[in-house]
């Protein structure tokens, strides 16, 4: 007698659309391989990549993601939960085990009630106090961190974080104060005293003040949310200094500034890419910091499992602070 393989509900969306097009399923439940561990998914979250993933933005990226049709139909990159069970040749978790990690680079599958995990990949033991809610936000934390290192932060030195309170913002913010470095920040009025209390040296309201014209100059300005150019920002660039951006900017000039200012070598523009060692090494970075109190994720809103096209809704009206946060399983 055939015995029914377990099943799990999940977001799947098999068309490219607007959030609607995301409705949980029930799909198999993934097997852990040798090396991996099966994780029950506690709490993942929403986010931009999510939903540029969703639609796809920009329109050349069909080229990777499918050009009719999503090859990738559960998405989500960051997760927390607890190992369900391990696969041949695990030793460094067990059953029961709370963890939290990334699903890897241009990897997703998070989006679900169970996931299989690479058990030397980006994962690792959640730091105790926390609750799963408070660990899954972690994609904008890596892609701050690619971007702080790539900058090369020094103690001492002067950034500027335009964007401040979004989920690469706020974890910039904080990442940046823990190399040591002076951090200026932009933000909207309203959460000028939570980006204070994320540790900026300097917060600028830019509904009332002309960043532009802050009277400074910096050895890195980073646009953690894609919506100012190189050129506005660089009469703020020192010579020598370093520009870089979330997103590649109209008509992909941030990628194509990079290019030239390998070149140039002054007031350089870089995009920092991804790596899956990149993401292992980020594991080790984020939890010693969490440990220490030096990072925590900015949480907006929390929503159910059911609620996900809800939460897909509000991320894109880009007013979001910080991450929004899907319970799989409510947070106890």
């Amino acid at each position: 007698m055939n015995k029914t393989p377990p099943r799990m509900k999940a977001a799947v969306n098999t068309t490219y659309g607007p959030p609607e097009v995301v409705s949980l399923r029930e799909v198999p439940t993934p097997e852990p391989g040798a090396g991996e561990v099966l994780v029950k998914v506690h709490a993942t979250t929403v986010n931009r990549t999510d939903c540029g993933m969703r639609t796809p933005y920009p329109f050349f990226a069909r080229a990777f993601t499918g050009l009719f049709k999503p090859k990738i139909q559960i998405l989500g990159m960051d997760y927390a939960g607890t190992v369900e069970r391990v696969g041949e040749g695990v030793t460094k978790f067990k059953t029961g085990d709370r963890v939290f990690g990334l699903a890897g680079v241009f990897a997703y599958g998070a989006h679900a009630e169970y996931f299989a995990a690479p058990a030397d990949g980006a994962i690792a033991l959640m730091p105790s106090g926390l609750s799963f809610v408070e660990a899954a936000p972690l994609e904008g934390a890596f892609y701050a961190n690619g971007s702080l290192k790539a900058f090369g932060v020094k103690p001492g030195e002067a950034i500027l974080i335009y964007g401040a309170t979004g989920a690469i913002g706020s974890a910039a913010v904080q990442l940046a104060k823990a190399a040591g470095a002076r951090v200026t920040a932009v933000c909207p009025g309203a959460h000028v005293a939570l980006v204070k209390s994320l540790g900026a040296d300097r917060v600028i309201d830019y509904e009332t003040q002309d960043f532009t014209q802050c009277g400074e100059m910096f050895d890195y300005v980073y646009d953690a949310v894609g919506k100012v150019s190189y050129f506005q920002c660089r009469p703020l660039i020192k010579p020598g200094g370093v520009y870089s951006a979330t997103d590649l900017g109209a008509w992909g000039h941030v990628v194509l500034l990079a290019m030239w200012s390998s070149l140039t070598k002054s007031r350089r523009v870089i995009f920092p890419t991804p790596t899956a060692e990149g993401l292992v090494a980020f594991m080790s970075v984020i939890k010693a910091l969490m440990e220490k109190g030096g990072w925590h994720a900015v949480i907006d809103r929390r929503y159910s499992f059911e609620g996900i096209v809800e939460a897909y809704r509000y991320v894109e009206t880009g007013q979001k602070i910080g991450n929004v946060v899907i319970e799989v399983v409510a947070d106890v």
